[in-house]
């Protein structure tokens, strides 16, 4: 990733590529797109639950 450091042991502080690349909002559409089916999918499964009992 263009740095110089060749093995962990030059590692002296925190060293995050992410910091301000907008990685934050990327993981937040990776969050979404896992709840938003898990949400869809469970309130489908609920009506369709109710249906059969009627």
């Amino acid at each position: 990733m263009g740095t110089h450091i060749k093995d962990w042991a030059a590692v002296e502080g925190a060293y995050y590529t992410g910091h301000g690349s907008g990685e934050v909002v990327w993981l937040l559409i990776a969050i979404a797109l896992c709840v938003v089916p898990l949400v869809v999918g469970s309130r489908h499964e609920l009506d369709a639950y109710k249906k059969l009992k009627k």
